[in-house]
């Protein structure tokens, strides 16, 4: 099997590879911005004209303020509080579904190569 090499960044790689071997035609991996901080969330998908808000989007938990019990070492239980929030300029990873009738925030875009 012959290797082809995917232009573009490491994102626009990601984002060819998944349309490749796992596509799904009711799915379709986005890129956006946020505009607006959670509670009051906008986010501008790339291409896309129009900003959606809170009520267009689910967002994955690991992206908004939440608390996780974790044991450390064996020890007792703990309760850990993560404030890892969206905020607005950050980058994410939209999963389109659908045909973007509904959109879900997957996670953050990190790195220096934030532009996709």
């Amino acid at each position: 099997m012959a290797t082809e090499l995917i232009e573009g960044n490491g994102f626009s790689q990601l984002k060819s590879i998944v349309k490749q071997i796992g596509y799904n035609k009711d799915v379709d991996i986005e890129f956006a911005t946020v505009i607006a901080a959670p509670p009051s969330l906008r986010i501008q998908i790339d291409n896309m004209k129009i900003d959606l808000d809170a009520d267009d989007v689910v967002v994955a938990e690991s992206l908004l303020k939440h608390k996780r019990k974790a044991r450390i070492n064996g020890g007792e239980t703990v309760e850990i509080e993560f404030d890892g929030v969206l905020t607005a300029g950050d980058r994410v990873i939209v999963a389109s579904i659908n045909k973007g009738q509904n959109y879900v925030i997957l996670d953050r875009m990190g790195g220096d190569d934030v532009g996709a």
